[in-house]
Parts: C-alpha cells; sequence; structure tokens
C-alpha cells in the first residue's frame, strides 16, 4: 500500500469505523463483528507493508498480557487440575449427577464469552498499530474526527431527547429510552466521548488560537449534561480545565499550575464519582440494583474466585449466582459499572496486577509529559485522554465498547510520544517519528 495512504488515512479512517459501528458491548453483535474483520484486515495489510512501527515498550508489553490472559483461561486442564480451583465444585457436582466422566475444562466458566472477549481484542491491537504507523498528520486527522463526531453526537442527542421514547434515532434496541445516547447504547459511554474529545479539540486549536480550543471546549463540556450522565458532567469539567491550562501552557508556566491542577482535578473527578454512585431515588429493581450494590457483590464473587477469576467476559453467568434472592428481578446485569471489580472477578490476581501495571504507566507517562517541553502537548492531551478512561471505569465499563477501546489504545501512543501531535511537519520535514530508547522499532 502507498505509505501516506498508510501513514495518513488508515487511523482516521479506522477511528470514523469504530464510533460509528462499535457504540455497543453486547447489542451491536454484527456492528461488532464487521469492525473486527476491518480490524484484523487492517492489521494484515500492515504486515503486507512491512511498516515500521515505534512501538513504546511498555505499552507493548501492557498489550500482550492483555491478550495472553484470555488466552490462558481458554486452555484445557485436567480433571485434576481444574477441580481443585475456586467455585468449581457445582461444576465437578453436575457432571456426576449426570453420570459423565469429568472433562478436561478450561479454567473460563464461559469459554464462549472469553472467546469472544479475544476477538474484541482486534480492535484496540489494530488502533495501537495504525497509531503507532501513523505520520503527526494522520494523528491530527484522527483527533480531528474524535471532535467532529462528538459534536454530531451531540447534535444527535438533541434530537433523541427532542424526539422522546421509543425514538428510532436511538442505534441500539438495548439502550437507555428516552436519553441521549448518541452512536452508542448507552448514555454514560457518550459521555466517556465527549469528554475524550475535549483535550482532543484544545490540542488542534494550537498555541495561537486557543479562543477556539475555549469554544469547543464548552460545547463538549456541556454535551454530558444532555445525557444525564453525573460522572460525565464531573469529568467533562476537570478535563476541560486541564486541558485549556495545561496542554499548550509554556515550560516556565507549568510547575506553579501542577500541584493546583493535580488537587482540583482530584477533588472534581471525586466529587463527579460521588454524584455518579450516591442513590439519587429507588431504581425500578429496588436498592439493590443501584451501583454501590451492584459493586459491592461483583468484589463478593471477585473474592470467592480469587486468585485465579472466573474467566473473561463470564461476569453475567458469574454474578446472578451471588445476588440475594430476596431482592432479585427479572432485570439482568451485563457488566459491573466498575470496571476494576469486574477485571478483579474475571481475572483474578494476573488480572489486579495487570490493573496496577497500566495505572503504573499512565502515571509515568503522565509525569513526563508534564515535564517535557512544547512538543509534549500531544503527550499531555494523550494522558488527560486516558485519565479520563481510568477514572469513568471506577463507576462505568468505557473499555468494553469497541469505540472506546480503540480511543484508550490511540490516547496510549499519543501520550508516549514526544513529538507535536497537532501539528503537520513543515515542508521537507520528515514525518517519521524520532527514534526513542523507551520505543521498540517493530518492522513487521
Amino acid at each position: 500500500m502507498n505509505r501516506p495512504i498508510l501513514s495518513d488515512w488508515l487511523a482516521p479512517a479506522f477511528v470514523l469505523c469504530a464510533l460509528v459501528l462499535g457504540g455497543s458491548s453486547s447489542g451491536g453483535i454484527w456492528a461488532n463483528l464487521v469492525l473486527q474483520w476491518l480490524a484484523a484486515i487492517l492489521l494484515l495489510v500492515l504486515i503486507a507493508s512491512r511498516a515500521a512501527l515505534p512501538v513504546p515498550r511498555a505499552l507493548l508489553a501492557l498489550g500482550a498480557a492483555a491478550v495472553c490472559l484470555p488466552i490462558l483461561q481458554l486452555i484445557p486442564l485436567p480433571p485434576s487440575l481444574w477441580t481443585q480451583l475456586p467455585q468449581r465444585g457445582a461444576v465437578a457436582e453436575g457432571f456426576a449427577l449426570a453420570g459423565a466422566a469429568l472433562p478436561w475444562m478450561p479454567l473460563s466458566l464461559d469459554p464462549d464469552a472469553t472467546l469472544a472477549v479475544l476477538a474484541s481484542l482486534l480492535v484496540p491491537a489494530a488502533g495501537l498499530a495504525l497509531f503507532a504507523a501513523a505520520s503527526p498528520r494522520g494523528v491530527q486527522r484522527a483527533l480531528a474526527a474524535v471532535v467532529v463526531v462528538a459534536i454530531g453526537s451531540i447534535l444527535l442527542g438533541i434530537m433523541q431527547l427532542l424526539d422522546g421514547e421509543g425514538t428510532v434515532l436511538q442505534p441500539y434496541a438495548i439502550t437507555n429510552p428516552g436519553k441521549a445516547t448518541g452512536l452508542f447504547a448507552n448514555r454514560n459511554h457518550l459521555a466517556t466521548l465527549l469528554v475524550m474529545a475535549i483535550p482532543c479539540a484544545v490540542l488542534l486549536a494550537g498555541r495561537d488560537k486557543r479562543w477556539r480550543g475555549g469554544v469547543l471546549a464548552a460545547i463538549l463540556t456541556g454535551g454530558p449534561v444532555l445525557t444525564g450522565s453525573r460522572a460525565g458532567i464531573g469529568l467533562a469539567i476537570v478535563a476541560a480545565a486541564v486541558s485549556l491550562a495545561a496542554i499548550h501552557a509554556p515550560a516556565r508556566a507549568r510547575a506553579p499550575w501542577l500541584a493546583l491542577l493535580g488537587a482540583g482535578a482530584a477533588l472534581g473527578a471525586a466529587a463527579g464519582l460521588w454524584l455518579a454512585i450516591a442513590p439519587a431515588a429507588p431504581a425500578p429493581g429496588g436498592i439493590e440494583q443501584q451501583r454501590p450494590f451492584i459493586i459491592v457483590t461483583t468484589l463478593e464473587a471477585a473474592r470467592d474466585h480469587f486468585p485465579v477469576g472466573s474467566g473473561g467476559g463470564s461476569f453475567l453467568r458469574v454474578y446472578q449466582h451471588h445476588e440475594d434472592p430476596a431482592v432479585t428481578t427479572p432485570e439482568y446485569r451485563n457488566h459491573a459499572h466498575n470496571d476494576y471489580a469486574e477485571v478483579l472477578l474475571e481475572y483474578g490476581a494476573p488480572g489486579a496486577a495487570l490493573v496496577l501495571a497500566a495505572i503504573g504507566w499512565w502515571a509515568v507517562a503522565a509525569f513526563a509529559a508534564w515535564r517535557g517541553g512544547p512538543g509534549c502537548a500531544g503527550a499531555r492531551a494523550g494522558v488527560i485522554m486516558l485519565g479520563v478512561v481510568l477514572a469513568h471505569s471506577l463507576v462505568d465499563y468505557p473499555l468494553r465498547t469497541a469505540a472506546l477501546a480503540l480511543l484508550a489504545a490511540a490516547a496510549g501512543i499519543i501520550a508516549a510520544r514526544r513529538d507535536e501531535a497537532a501539528q503537520a511537519p513543515a515542508a521537507g520535514q520528515s514525518e517519521a517519528p524520532q527514534d526513542d530508547p523507551r520505543h521498540l522499532r517493530i518492522t513487521l
């Protein structure tokens, strides 16, 4: 494939496809399947083009670990081994009642769901590779696509609200009826997209037109109000303040801001997350269905399956066995509304270690980006985008949707770059990223 097309257009095109097709974790089966096939094809294109990918070593290790965990959970184990795992006694008892011999079985209690999780990782893997191969111009176009889709989603959300419950403007059958969801099934996921778009808009506006970034940030900050996502509103305020104050701040002006912004971000995030989990009114399914109680039940299930976990994607099957029968309803919970608790349940101690390693990598990247020179504006935007996902994961599950998982992978690459991701190179200037000892240059 022509290298300018590869480096300038594939990343933004894939971002657009993901934002259009990847708005549901479970309700868009066929759309997600199309997106996964497209991701696989793009990875094959990169291999065929023998593209050199400057991937951060630590980020590559985290991605490899995320892929290896569900693979290991699918390896068949002998009965003498899997029967010794936590909470497998009931499974063995079922075979005994049926008079059947114990077969070899994987660690996962829901192998089909774990296989689906593994397939879903194709999308962020392709995003990681495409953004590593993208030129500064390609990254700029991809971030512009995020901002355009975010603003378009606000307009679509307004029309969804005006059309009312049962509107045909909502793309998924299982959704938040009567709410602004944009191209997503979940209003909270739309809020995550809008907040992640704020640093993109500020970065693209540049140093000379900060007023434009301020206008876009104000529009995007108001977007979560339409969704009714309390965590989204709180995170939008924090993201806008940090983005406007720090992304294009000169080096001499950044130091005094660090403590103030850090304290303000922590307080704002804490307030937004508290509003998100505080019970405002009894839910249709009773108090058991409120987020705090779902999270507590998930943690209890995680304790029972520790340290190996129940298997990737097995939350739906496992959670219902830990609910209180006296207060359950016909409603079901497909996720824990706290991705950290859900990872702990499904992946046990290895999953917890992976989460801690990812947060540690983000903290190191944030420290490096904030201490860097003017060319680190793009890195700071990527750090803010990842911070939004990490914070919202405390009360939701944004990375379970393909669109947001792709943006998180892209933000990881951007956060690790030390060049100006929003600036297209001047005439005659090379677009290839500079070699960095923190990066592993892979030639496919």
